[in-house]
């Protein structure tokens, strides 16, 4: 299990709801390695992605970090990213 840090805490995933993924996957905040784990290509049976080199990716995910506004969630199986989801949270006045 990695140590690095993801976009939000751990502890905002709910233990329930962790448990009843299939056994071997994992629900958790995105991390920076992500580029290299899948998570572009996770995205890209959704959608349609540009060509997005490691740089920009890091400045991109720098930016959620700081934000405190998004919350991107991965499922992985061990190896990749398989699945992910994202909350974003709109201050209101």
């Amino acid at each position: 299990m990695s140590t690095e840090q993801g976009l939000f805490s751990a502890n905002l995933i709910s233990e329930a709801v962790a448990k009843e993924l299939p056994e071997g996957y994992t629900a958790r905040s995105l991390r920076l390695s992500d580029y290299d784990g899948g998570f572009l290509d996770c995205l890209r049976v959704l959608t349609t992605v540009g060509d997005i080199k490691k740089e920009q990716f890091a400045e991109r995910y720098e930016w959620m970090r700081k934000s405190e506004a998004n919350y991107v969630l991965v499922i992985d199986d061990g190896t990749r990213v398989v699945g992910t989801g994202a909350l974003l949270v709109e201050r209101k006045l």
